[in-house]
């Protein structure tokens, strides 16, 4: 096997991998937020960390280093994925807010949870942060 078999042999299966993570945390969402028993904010935070807080450390930020300098790697899962992320945090707030409104929301929220995934040096940190900001939000 030559060394170009083996580099995209470990790019197949570094593909196959978080391909098969990010279907695990988006159903995984699904699922939190279709408990409509629960308040709109308590299922928005278990949202954010099923898609974004589990990947707090020093070890998720190499995987993002990884993934930020080889945008061609994982093709169109991450866009998809991140797409339908918001698209199911829209639809749960739209159910409050209506849906003219929800968009923006849901927007500002993956953008505070963005921000807030790079300050963190913990889960805790993250989540304390975002629920500040799922309150002020969803008022």
């Amino acid at each position: 096997m030559t060394g170009s078999d083996r580099l995209r042999q470990r790019e197949s299966l570094f593909r196959a991998a978080v391909t098969q993570a990010l279907e695990r945390d988006i159903t995984a969402v699904e699922r939190v937020l279709a408990d409509t028993g629960r308040p709109l904010a308590e299922r928005l935070l278990d949202a954010f960390d099923q898609w974004a807080g589990r990947y707090i450390g020093p070890l998720t930020r190499d995987v993002a280093v990884v993934i930020e300098d080889n945008p061609g790697l994982l093709g169109e899962i991450v866009e998809t994925t991140s797409q339908r992320f918001e698209q199911l945090i829209t639809d749960a707030i739209a159910v409050k807010a209506g849906q003219a409104a929800a968009r923006q929301v849901a927007q500002t929220m993956i953008s505070a949870s963005t921000g807030l995934k790079h300050q963190a040096a913990s889960r805790d940190f993250y989540l304390e942060r975002l629920e500040v900001a799922i309150d002020l939000l969803v008022r």
